[in-house]
């Protein structure tokens, strides 16, 4: 097991940010964008070394990447090259993984892009998945969905593509907060789960919220999960304070 930082959750910039995950003692960070993704570094000439340079500097990984910008490009998008441009900034990604030594890609469906019941069957989304794992496959990349559905929902989609290497990235803090069974939901899931976020109900530190840790730990360690718990937690008044007390409170109790 690994605890890792989305490097928003740090109050510095984006160079430095590798640097104040590893000072913390975090031992990956997940890269996000925004919708604005081609600014980001990866999308600049020489921006895969650059992010490799930072992060061999720091002595810390890339745990991940979470273009949360796709939410505007989802595969349901009406506009066909809208559409297109979010399976193609997927399979960008999916090319670029192993180059950043990582084989995640968090592929998140919510506001714009929040995935209906009715989608779940529908022709086009199905198909704008597979498209993207196609590409995933053929790189040894996991696209992770985070969205609003229940695991029996995430289950069908992953049943109805057909792919090894789409699974779920589960949150057990946004998946209390829909009012799911997040312990049972982890069990049910099992190696459909591709990473996991950390985080809490109503904007607390891990532990102080709704969630009930003990039991969503022990249903991690009972499928077997030993990948990533990467930090999706707010800063409060002090977000290197916060970031290393969720830090601990993941070591401590895994």
């Amino acid at each position: 097991m690994k605890v890792g930082i989305r490097d928003g959750m740090l109050p510095v910039p984006f160079a430095e940010s590798f640097k104040k995950a590893k000072e913390i003692g975090f031992d990956g960070i997940e890269l996000c964008m925004g919708v604005n993704y081609r600014e980001h570094t990866l999308w600049q000439e020489g921006g895969i070394d650059t992010v490799n340079s930072l992060a061999e500097e720091a002595g810390i990984e890339v745990s991940s990447l979470s273009p949360g910008g796709f939410t505007a490009y989802s595969f349901m998008h009406p506009t066909d090259s809208v559409r297109s441009e979010g399976i193609a900034k997927l399979q960008y990604l999916a090319e670029i993984c192993p180059k950043l030594g990582t084989n995640v890609i968090l592929v998140p469906f919510f506001g714009g892009g929040q995935i209906q019941d009715e989608h779940i069957t529908d022709p086009r989304f199905l198909d704008g998945v597979k498209a993207a794992a196609e590409t995933a496959e053929k790189h040894d990349v996991f696209l992770a969905i985070e969205s609003t559905l229940s695991a029996d929902q995430h289950q069908q989609i992953i049943d109805q593509v057909g792919s090894k290497n789409v699974g779920v990235y589960y949150d057990m803090g946004n998946a209390t907060n829909f009012g799911y069974d997040s312990p049972a939901e982890i069990r049910s899931l099992g190696s459909s789960i591709v990473q996991m976020h950390i985080k809490d109900t109503g904007g607390n530190h891990a532990g102080e919220g709704d969630v009930d840790f003990p039991a969503v730990f022990e249903s991690a360690h009972a499928i077997g999960y030993d990948s990533w718990f990467v930090l999706e937690t707010p800063g409060k008044d002090d977000p290197i304070a916060s970031a290393a007390k969720n830090m601990n409170f993941v070591r401590n109790n895994f």
